[in-house]
């Protein structure tokens, strides 16, 4: 049996020397390899991870090490174009957007004032639609270089979405047993549970586990895993978290431990 885990966080470039990333250190993504690692009925473990991620230290973890989305995406297509893979631990903390240019306030300003006669001063929202157009097209990019300067005053950065990935997985793997996470701050018990499972039931996955930032500390990791009739267990640890994934997803793949 063959799994694969994302762990770690993706890294998006500003230019050739400054980048935009998150907080994750891939420390439960390689406590879950490292399990699956353990189990007799694990041959390979495809760990997809963040350049500075926490590697496991199982032998039987492959490691492919990425920077931003778009090599996450295509890493990820190479796995599954020649690897059968069984069961999916989606825990890479994947960036929400993406750099489209990086420009100044002053640019901006001058990019918005020479297009402010094809603007429709007498209608408000038709006006900041038309504006937020302006910033989608033709915006001046200071990124002509390998480094902008660090002389620039007030830079902005305009961003864009990225593809959700965690979409990708059923269309690439249809009878794969998926494992999705979610990261909520400070939020009620009953919502991160919905938030939860309204991730399952979308992607299709088995299990999500559900986390809230503010009961994640060095000493405990306090996570929900959610199934797909919105049954749910408490664990306390990333210990403990680990080895309900590989328990719940082996047992769903139907064989023994």
């Amino acid at each position: 049996m063959n799994v694969l885990i994302t762990s770690g966080g993706t890294i998006e470039k500003i230019d050739e020397v400054r980048s935009i990333t998150n907080m994750s250190t891939g420390r439960l993504g390689s406590l879950i390899a490292d399990a699956f690692g353990a189990e007799s009925c694990v041959d390979k473990v495809i760990y997809v991870c963040g350049r500075t991620a926490i590697r496991p230290l199982t032998g039987k973890a492959e490691v492919v090490p990425i920077g931003d989305v778009s090599d996450l995406e295509n890493a990820l297509k190479k796995v599954f174009t020649g690897t059968e893979i069984d069961i999916i631990v989606h825990s890479m903390a994947v960036s929400d957007y993406r750099i489209k240019s990086v420009t100044s306030a002053a640019a901006l300003s001058d990019h918005i004032a020479s297009n402010m006669g094809s603007l429709n001063k007498h209608d408000r929202g038709a006006t900041e639609a038309e504006i937020a157009s302006l910033l989608q097209s033709n915006m001046p990019d200071m990124r002509t270089g390998g480094k902008i300067g660090s002389d620039v005053d007030d830079m902005l950065l305009v961003m864009e979405r990225t593809p959700k990935v965690i979409a990708l997985f059923k269309s690439l793997a249809p009878q794969s047993t998926l494992v999705g996470f979610k990261l909520l701050h400070n939020v009620p018990k009953p919502e991160l549970i919905d938030e939860g499972f309204r991730i399952l039931e979308k992607n299709g996955c088995s299990f999500v586990l559900a986390n809230n930032l503010t009961e994640i500390t060095n000493d405990q990791h306090i996570g929900y895993i959610i199934d797909r009739s919105k049954n749910y267990t408490r664990y306390s640890t990333k210990a403990e978290i680990a080895a309900a994934i590989v328990s719940n997803t082996i047992k769903e793949r139907g064989v023994m431990q």
